[in-house]
């Protein structure tokens, strides 16, 4: 795939059509327009099977919603996926389930961060594919539908509902695994 080259001539395009622009002093708008045109899957270059399975899901995305626009964005560390989920700048992000369970309940490296509105859509070989509360339930029903029907060789679940304190799943990938339909908003 050729994911990097595109990424650096849609980056290139944002900024040069920026410089004219004096208003434009930090990249922050154009991430904000990238993360309104692409769903961007967080994983951490700390945790290199982070972006495996992050890979795994973009490529399932890409063939089965390919409206999605999904792509993989590589943060420098959990604490910055933790500081993007928690801050409504990111929607998905592939963490470990125990250090998504620590930020879940802001212990450890995350004792800064409140991370009490994470949900769970999927869970994949000791990884989850965390989202917010807010994520709209019939994209979580769409995500984990995705997923799971078109997992192929990957062992990917939505978890059960948690009674010890830890994440819960999201109320869309919940639906699914239900069996419930696709309840899109009018």
């Amino acid at each position: 795939m050729k994911r990097r080259p595109f990424l650096r001539a849609l980056l290139s395009g944002l900024l040069a059509g920026s410089a004219a622009s004096a208003i434009a002093h930090t990249p922050y708008r154009q991430w904000k327009v990238l993360r309104q045109r692409f769903l961007l899957v967080h994983s951490s270059r700390t945790d290199p099977e982070s972006d495996e399975i992050a890979e795994g899901i973009v490529d399932i995305l890409d063939r089965v919603l390919p409206e999605a626009n999904a792509m993989v964005a590589r943060a420098r560390d959990e604490q910055r996926i933790a500081s993007l989920m928690t801050t409504g700048q990111a929607v998905l992000a592939v963490m470990r389930e125990d250090r998504a369970n620590d930020l879940f309940r802001g212990k450890g490296d995350f004792r800064d961060y409140q991370g009490g509105m994470l949900r769970v859509l999927v869970a994949i070989d000791g990884h989850v594919l965390i989202t917010t509360e807010e994520f709209p339930r019939h994209h979580g029903w769409l995500v984990a539908s995705a997923l799971i029907d078109n997992s192929g060789l990957l062992d990917i679940r939505v978890p059960a509902q948690s009674s010890n304190g830890s994440l819960s799943p999201h109320e869309g990938a919940l639906a699914f695994a239900r069996g419930e339909p696709l309840e899109v908003p009018e």
